[in-house]
This record gives C-alpha cells, sequence and structure tokens, in this order.
C-alpha cells in the first residue's frame, strides 16, 4: 500500500517526521506488525534518512514501534495481556487523580476543562454518519488526561501521556462506530455527573464501570482478530 506523507518545512525535521509517523500509526495508515521502510519514509516526506531514524528511536521510546536488529523497524502489536495491563494501570491512576481532584476542591475547575471536549464529542455522536470520528476519539483522550493533570503531579502526568499514547492505538478500533461512540459518551456523561455530585464512591463507580467497559470492549475485538491489535 501506498502511503501519501505531507510536505515539512525545515525547522525541525525530526520532531515533525516523529508527529507524522506517530499520527500514522494512531491513525492505522501504518498498521500493528508492518514493517516501516527508512528510505520509503525519508522519500515521502523528502528528508534524509537521518530525521527518520531519530523519529523512529523516539517512537520507539514511546512504545510505537519496535526496532528489531538486523531485521528492521516495526509498528507495534497489543496483545490482549498487554490491554488489560494497560487499562488496569489507567484505571489506578485516574481513582486516584479522581480523589485528589475531589480532595482538592477542584471538581469544578475539572468540568470546566473537560467542557469542550464533551461538547465535541456530543456532536460528533449526533451525527448518524459518525462524521466527525476522529474528533470524538480527540475529546475522549482531552478528557481522561485533563482528569490527570489536574493533580499537578508532572510524574504522573508524564507516565499518564505515555500510556495513554497506547490507549489511544485501542481507542481507534473500540470507538469506530456510532453506537460505540454513543455508549461511550453516556459513560462520560455519567463521570460528570458524578464529578457534579461531589461523592467519591460515584465518580468511582462511573470511572470503574467506563474503562472497565471499554477494556471488555477491546478484549473482544482482540479475540475476534486472533489476540492482537
Amino acid at each position: 500500500m501506498d502511503i501519501e506523507y505531507p510536505p515539512l518545512n525545515h525547522t525541525d525535521l525530526t520532531e515533525q517526521t516523529c508527529r507524522v509517523l506517530r499520527d500514522k500509526i494512531l491513525r492505522r495508515q501504518l498498521k500493528p506488525g508492518e514493517k516501516i521502510s527508512i528510505d520509503e519514509v525519508a522519500k515521502g516526506l523528502g528528508v534524509s534518512r537521518t530525521p527518520v531514524i531519530t523519529a523512529l528511536q523516539q517512537l520507539a521510546s514511546e512504545g510505537l514501534v519496535e526496532i528489531v536488529p538486523r531485521r528492521g523497524t516495526f509498528v507495534t502489536e497489543l496483545t490482549a495481556r498487554d490491554v488489560a495491563e494497560l487499562f488496569d494501570i489507567r484505571l489506578m491512576v485516574e481513582l486516584y487523580a479522581a480523589e485528589s481532584i475531589l480532595r482538592s476542591g477542584k471538581a469544578n475547575q475539572l468540568l470546566e476543562a473537560i467542557d469542550e471536549a464533551m461538547a465535541s464529542m456530543e456532536q460528533a455522536v449526533d451525527d448518524d454518519d459518525y462524521g466527525d470520528y476522529e474528533a470524538f476519539i480527540t475529546g475522549d483522550r482531552d478528557l481522561h488526561l485533563a482528569l490527570v493533570k489536574l493533580t499537578g503531579n508532572q510524574h504522573l502526568i508524564q507516565i499518564y501521556s505515555n500510556l495513554n499514547v497506547h490507549i489511544q492505538v485501542a481507542r481507534t478500533h473500540y470507538l469506530d462506530s456510532v453506537e460505540k461512540g454513543r455508549q461511550a459518551q453516556r459513560e462520560h456523561e455519567a463521570i460528570v455527573k458524578a464529578f457534579r455530585s461531589g461523592k467519591l464512591d460515584e465518580v468511582r463507580e462511573a470511572l470503574h464501570i467506563h474503562i472497565g467497559n471499554v477494556k471488555a470492549r477491546i478484549l473482544e475485538i482482540l479475540d475476534e482478530r486472533g489476540g492482537k491489535l
């Protein structure tokens, strides 16, 4: 399959190359298990091999690609075990973040921070054709990331951001229809309602339900596909 690459300016070729490749992986234009040709990417972007190699090293540190000596660089595949462990960690982090937000009286601040994301997702699922599917995925990511960012714990934010790269890959699988998007949005609304109540037990329950449902749906997809995304 021929991959089209956008033209780059020459201010920071490595950063731009990394951004382009990350986007193509998250959108599954570069598929799990697929080998990435350094020469083809360099030619497509109109750059030398150096920024491509450096970009792939960065993506390897994020876990999006795997560099195999003497074989090449491959888009990382997620197994059922990977997904289960990632979502267990995600749940732990978000539960901690929720408790921290309520304890510090930042619930209203969170609701303001996620208002745009909620509106964007609501608009996306109102469209029967799911025309703004990518906006929904972005809004879903922004909502959960805002939750963790409000802890103010920079190390935790960095850990979650790295984790979120893999979760974003998974999102492209389970949010691929308007029905799944609407179900996820109902769960988001339950999380918002729980934060408005200010009751930690309600927030914890809403997060458990949402993250647990997402995990279960992705594991079902994995099973249908033979165990790998």
